[in-house]
């Protein structure tokens, strides 16, 4: 999260995580491999993507989204993942 909030790209500093909300809305769960609309997102790894959003019952795990399937889990916040940047909205919680 700090990366994407320290992050100065195409003349914009208003850089963020997208919520779990967010990432999963641009899953295609009409294909896999990767599940996500190619022509919009034509390089996209058939990996895992965190999002900003906590699990709020352990607030050292938080959600990601596999984009081989669109599943969405959570794991803890020091494991590696991808990560994808966006700007506007708004960071939030889940239980």
């Amino acid at each position: 999260m700090a990366y994407a909030e320290n992050l100065t790209l195409a003349g914009y500093d208003d850089w963020r995580l997208p919520n779990a909300r967010e990432l999963q809305s641009i899953v295609d769960y009409a294909t896999h491999n990767p599940a996500i609309d190619t022509t919009y997102f034509p390089d996209i790894a058939t990996s895992e993507y965190w999002t900003s959003t906590t699990y709020v019952s352990n607030p050292n795990q938080a959600f990601y989204v596999e984009f081989n399937g669109g599943n969405v889990y959570r794991r803890d916040k020091t494991e590696f993942r991808l990560f994808r940047c966006v700007r506007g909205g708004s960071i939030e919680t889940v239980n």
